[in-house]
């Protein structure tokens, strides 16, 4: 740990008081107001087939739907690829048992790529509607756009993403900070969720073997010779072990320090609170350790001021 950086921006001058400090300053969540649903991405999704999707508004109540969609199929292929969706699946390729009460098991299999269908691969889309209820959906549950529908199956199918947006939200809410330092102290280049031979690459930077193909969240470039490696996350108390997380963070400092370059560690979430421990070991070991308090405090600011 490396104090006046701490003790400018905290005035705080005693190493116990700055872990007390990180400790009462963890925060509960990192998600924001736009964590929960990704409307731009659902906009995308929806308009990539909004014109499909309104040939498919014919079969909405249709009284001889078999034929209707026979119809359809054989006219505007370009409504297969839509056909998984309706399902609430991103899959362009299906395998079904077909009947599991069968003695032996057959497997179908259903391909949604755009093309021109025989007769039989028809034949076999109509099965496909009326064993996975879609055929029923459209005479009896619809009566709305299928435009809609799919607005409402695609905010249900974004819901499985939000695992990834909250182990990524510390990178997105940290993301215009840094790039606002690095414009206020004059910093040009930075890269974002990148290998490090990117930096051998672009700015001719030696790496070692066991760093090159390591991906980093942020990498800054002050210059040939002043590297900065910021690493983030945020500990929700599941997964691995505190001080599993502290090791692993003390190792990659290690391994940049044999590249010359210089390490930050920005941390925060609620499994932290009661690991004064192993914060102290991480504050022991770790040059520069930090949580989103520490930042909006200036204290990032100040090391990338200072390296």
């Amino acid at each position: 740990m490396i104090i006046d950086v701490y003790s400018k921006c905290l005035n705080m001058d005693r190493f116990e008081d700055i872990v007390e400090h990180f400790h009462d300053t963890i925060i509960d969540t990192n998600r924001d107001h736009k964590f929960f649903v990704d409307w731009e991405k659902i906009k995308n999704n929806v308009n990539k087939h909004r014109i499909e999707f309104n040939i498919l508004n014919s079969l909405i109540g249709s009284k001889d739907f078999d034929n209707d969609l026979i119809q359809i199929l054989s006219k505007y292929p370009e409504v297969i690829p839509c056909i998984p969706i309706l399902l609430a699946l991103r899959d362009m390729k299906l395998k079904v048992i077909d009947d599991f009460y069968c003695s032996y098991i057959d497997i179908v299999e259903y391909d949604f790529k755009k093309r021109k269908l025989s007769s039989a691969e028809i034949e076999d889309f109509v099965e496909f509607f009326d064993k996975t209820g879609l055929k029923h959906f459209f005479t009896h549950l619809s009566s709305r756009s299928i435009e809609d529908y799919v607005t409402g199956v695609e905010v249900g199918m974004d819901t499985h993403a939000r695992k990834n947006r909250s182990g990524n939200a510390m990178e997105v809410v940290l993301k215009p900070l840094i790039e606002n330092i690095n414009q206020k102290l004059g910093i040009r280049h930075m890269l974002f969720q990148k290998q490090f031979k990117k930096l051998q690459k672009e700015f001719d930077i030696s790496i070692s073997p066991s760093l090159i193909n390591r991906k980093a969240d942020f990498i800054i470039i002050k210059s040939k010779n002043k590297v900065i490696n910021i690493e983030v996350n945020f500990y929700s108390g599941t997964g691995s072990k505190p001080q599993e997380i502290v090791d692993s963070y003390i190792n990659r400092q290690e391994e940049l320090r044999e590249n010359g370059f210089k390490f930050v560690w920005i941390t925060d979430g609620y499994g932290w609170k009661g690991q004064k421990n192993q914060i102290r070991k991480g504050f022991e070991k770790v040059d520069y350790l930090l949580n989103l308090n520490f930042v909006r405090k200036g204290v990032l600011e100040e090391i990338l001021c200072q390296i």
